[in-house]
């Protein structure tokens, strides 16, 4: 799929949509350091890059062709080679409206510093370089550059004691993750005769061992896996993108760790050509617990953004069942449903992308609203911020995957690509069985997005206020309001219009699916079709048209005679206490799931001096993360104690080091004997 540097390179409208993205950036990022008052200039410049960069990728996306570029060696030791083609243009699309998006909400906003305001464009160039690199070299140094850019933006400059525990466990976990790609690369290079280029990697792939194949499947899994979040590496994501600004997270969320989704299909799909049953398998078993636990863990949050960290675990849990079953299908030369099985992997990395980032951005504005993260003590903002009351409803609709939205449309082409494993003669037994486990995590997992969104949702933006800052909210300015609005109009966009979407990804899919089928077509179209198995356009329809309506049918049934009253609260007037809050609502769950979850509880309670009546009440409660509490946590412990034992052996005392090299030549000399 990716040719020779000779053959094309960046020109025509595409060419210059990515000059124009890459001189705005740059720009974007040198206003800032100039004054402290083009900051706002420099959040303008980024948000017209992003709308080049998404111009770009659809082009590319589009039009079918590749564009690359190559300068000169960077540092005395390598060129940089840039390639874009229909993968890249994919992510592509995603980075340029979320990247407008994120932009637009700080445009007249006061910065933290001069320094972070323009390593914000920076970021955004280190990822559009990583989409575009066709060698190791370049993409090591774009990979490398876009961590250290979005840790600065995670700390800041001037941190709390909490963010740099979160932004000192981004960067460990991220530079495991980079060691582990330098020995995927290594092997990989060393398979070609030395070569960098991901070219001569795909060239020389057939020729590899199948030893050497699988270590690479390893490494690679385990360095982009721990970028995209993925159980068991997650660990790193929902202490970073909490802290981080609201748009930044966004970003992170909704872009940064699908670059990890990218590598993966990158190197497992279009270098390697795809892999044994055993890949496949791995990859759904690893998606089936990120979705899971990832959206159960998310239930029991009351940090809005913890919430929402949480949950991209769970949608990178999604994309990954749809990448296993199409290496799983690809395995048996089922390349029609392996094409479609990618393209449901594609289509919902774009389409989290939007939900997620319009969720952050709609949780970013009720902080700035309230100042406020906490859900139990939120409540009643419909009022007071209509604008991104209805923009958050929506975006929890579509993740939560409800027609019409874009959500529904990709967990609907996950749910065919997964029927398509499980059903499949040619398939093994074992791996169809695995593909319908997964069938089962996928459901269950739609379910609980739905009972979160509805928590997160309903506790946040209905009922009574639950705090005075909650009463005095009001919603933010125009800039970030026209963000949320696009944001919206694009989830409600990509939903109807899954049909010609799909159509385009769908032809990026079949490149890659060896061998490559031009006669795959999608499951999904634009307009239902006849026959017994109805399409994705005539369910999304039906499924509108019930609610519709209904609701039509209740208010011509109470035209004219509606009623407002009090709520009945047993003659007292209603209070916020009598709501529920984040935790009561979630309470069934957890203790339906309390082997899984493991909850914790304390319950202090304060009575009236000699009465045995309550006079306060306080309640805490917290779920075990076993992972991280019972696997990193004591790992942690372990390693600082091993690292005490070595600090007093490295004493500084010259004679002790004399005599640990004294000691080591008697050993020697002993085993030489």
């Amino acid at each position: 799929m990716i040719p020779a540097p000779e053959e094309i390179v960046l020109a025509g409208p595409a060419g210059w949509l990515w000059l124009a993205a890459a001189g705005t950036l740059i720009l974007a990022a040198i206003a800032p350091l100039a004054s402290r008052r083009l900051a706002s200039i420099g959040a303008l410049l980024s948000t017209g890059a992003g709308l080049s960069i998404l111009g770009f990728g659809i082009v590319v996306l589009i039009g079918g062709g590749t564009y690359t570029a190559e300068w000169g060696q960077v540092l005395g030791l390598a060129p940089i080679a840039l390639h874009y083609d229909g993968l890249s243009a994919v992510f592509l699309v995603a980075l340029g409206l979320t990247s407008a998006a994120a932009s637009l909400t700080v445009v007249g906003r006061p910065v933290r510093s001069r320094v972070e305001a323009s390593a914000y464009p920076l970021f955004l160039a280190s990822m559009l370089l990583v989409l575009g690199a066709r060698d190791a070299f370049s993409f090591l140094l774009a990979w490398e550059l876009m961590a250290l850019l979005s840790a600065l933006l995670v700390v800041g400059l001037r941190p709390t004691r909490s963010v740099v525990s979160a932004g000192y466990l981004y960067l460990a976990m991220t530079h495991v993750a980079t060691a582990a790609l330098l020995v995927a690369f290594a092997l990989l290079a060393t398979g070609s005769g030395g070569a960098l280029d991901f070219v001569a990697w795909r060239g020389a792939a057939p020729s590899l061992s199948p030893m050497v194949h699988d270590a690479v499947f390893v490494l690679a899994f385990l360095g982009f896996g721990t970028k995209a979040g993925t159980l068991p590496l997650h660990a790193w994501l929902p202490r970073a993108h909490p802290v981080a600004p609201s748009h930044v997270s966004a970003l992170m969320s909704g872009v940064m760790i699908k670059t990890g989704i990218y590598g993966l299909v990158r190197i497992l799909v279009d270098v390697l050509g795809g892999g044994p049953d055993w890949w496949g398998v791995a990859i759904l078993v690893a998606g089936a617990f990120s979705a899971v636990l990832g959206v159960l863990y998310a239930l029991m949050q009351h940090d809005l953004k913890r919430l929402l960290a949480f949950h991209s675990i769970e949608n990178i849990g999604i994309i990954l069942l749809g990448l296993g079953a199409a290496i799983i299908l690809a395995a048996h030369d089922q390349d029609a449903l392996a094409a479609m099985a990618l393209t449901a992997a594609l289509f919902h990395s774009i389409n989290h992308a939007v939900f997620k980032s319009l969720l952050f951005l709609g949780a970013g504005a009720v902080l700035a609203a309230t100042g406020l993260r906490d859900l139990n003590r939120l409540g009643g903002l419909a009022r007071a911020m209509p604008v991104t009351a209805l923009a958050f409803g929506i975006g929890a609709a579509a993740i939560s995957g409800l027609p019409p939205f874009n959500g529904f449309a990709s967990e609907w082409l996950v749910f065919q690509g997964l029927l398509g494993a499980a059903g499949s003669t040619p398939v093994p037994p074992l791996e169809r069985m695995g593909a319908g486990l997964a069938i089962g995590a996928l459901a269950l997992t739609s379910a609980l997005a739905v009972a979160c969104f509805v928590k997160a949702t309903g506790v946040t933006f209905l009922g009574l206020p639950r705090s005075s800052a909650a009463a005095d909210a009001h919603d933010v300015g125009r800039p970030a309001r026209l963000a949320l609005t696009l944001l919206a109009a694009a989830c409600v966009a990509l939903g109807l219009g899954a049909g010609p979407a799909v159509a385009a990804l769908t032809r990026v899919a079949a490149t890659l699916i060896p061998p490559g089928s031009a006669a795959v077509t999608a499951t999904v179209s634009a307009a239902p079709a006849a026959g017994p198995a109805a399409t994705y356009a005539a369910l999304a329809i039906g499924l509108l048209l019930v609610p519709a309506v209904a609701f039509a049918v209740f208010a011509l049934r109470r035209a004219g005679s509606a009623r407002r009253v009090d709520t009945w609260t047993c003659g007292i007037a209603p209070q916020p206490a009598f709501q529920y809050n984040a935790t009561s609502f979630a309470k069934p769950i957890r203790l339906f799931f309390g082997r899984l979850l493991l909850p914790e509880r304390e319950i202090h309670i304060e009575y009236h001096p000699g009465t045995p009546f309550p006079l306060a009440m306080r309640y805490r409660s917290e779920v075990t993360l076993i992972l991280e509490d019972r696997v990193f946590r004591p790992a942690h412990a372990l390693s600082v104690r091993f690292a005490e034992l070595v600090r007093r052996v490295q004493s500084g005392s010259l004679q002790l080091y004399l005599a640990y090299t004294v000691g080591a030549v008697l050993v020697l000399l002993w085993w030489a004997r």
